[in-house]
């Protein structure tokens, strides 16, 4: 295979390598994400019932003062009796202090169902939490797991262009023009092998004689359909090529 067409078989390679490292990095950002999403909803259910159980909690410590203002309220009217001299006022009196424990009861009964509730929640709460902390546990490993991937593709994919930039520099000019106008129209793909006389490109046949041609391996030939260099290897080869 002549030189040239060697370098820009390389460099197909390279190009190939370098789009799978950034296609790779491009995902981590948006996995990282998905992983965050499931932990936020656990996040959102623990943060819910802690709010519902703080909210019974102020119900109940409502409930509480209120019971006692009414207490307070009938032991103050009572005061009153010792100085009553009219049956009505007698009567009166007697009527508030009655309102009064009515309402006292209303919140007892208030506060009961209250309490029932919240020991209810009290006992469910535990669950919400831990599965939120689990869930935290498991994208913190997921996220510095990630990372860590990139940090190692990142590197990669340094290390790789470094190598592409030997390689063009080893071209002439002309070759690596050619090149890069071909895979900007080509997705990315400007050479491709011949196989059973067909461009692995555009999945067109390709003439007899530039088969031969192809085959022999001493021109850099473009198929002539789509454009894109094309090269040949014996099948033993096949596995050590790019496809």
């Amino acid at each position: 295979m002549k030189n040239e067409l060697k370098q820009l078989v390389e460099l197909q390679t390279i190009d190939s390598e370098v789009q799978e490292f950034e296609e790779a990095l491009a995902r981590i950002p948006g996995q990282i994400d998905s992983a965050r999403s499931d932990m936020e909803e656990k996040e959102k259910l623990w943060k819910e019932a802690k709010a519902r159980l703080q909210s019974l909690r102020d119900d109940r410590k409502q409930l509480e003062l209120d019971t006692q203002a009414e207490n307070d309220h009938v032991a103050k009217v009572k005061t009153k009796l010792p100085s009553v001299k009219t049956n009505k006022e007698y009567t009166a009196i007697l009527t508030e202090v009655e309102a009064a424990k009515v309402k006292v009861a209303q919140f007892e009964d208030k506060e009961l169902e209250i309490m029932e509730t919240l020991e209810e929640k009290e006992k469910e709460f535990p669950v919400f939490a831990q599965a939120y902390k689990e869930e935290e546990e498991k994208f913190n490993e997921y996220r510095a797991k990630k990372e860590a991937e990139a940090a190692r593709v990142t590197q990669e994919l340094e290390s790789v262009k470094a190598r592409r930039e030997t390689i063009k520099a080893s071209l002439e000019p002309r070759w690596v023009k050619n090149y890069e106008k071909i895979a900007n129209f080509r997705d990315g793909q400007a050479v491709v092998r011949l196989k059973e006389n067909i461009c692995q490109g555009c999945h067109q046949h390709i003439l007899p004689q530039m088969v031969i041609d192809i085959k022999v391996g001493e021109e850099v030939l473009q198929c002539q359909h789509c454009s894109r260099f094309l090269y040949w290897v014996e099948e033993a080869e096949e596995t050590a090529m790019p496809k």
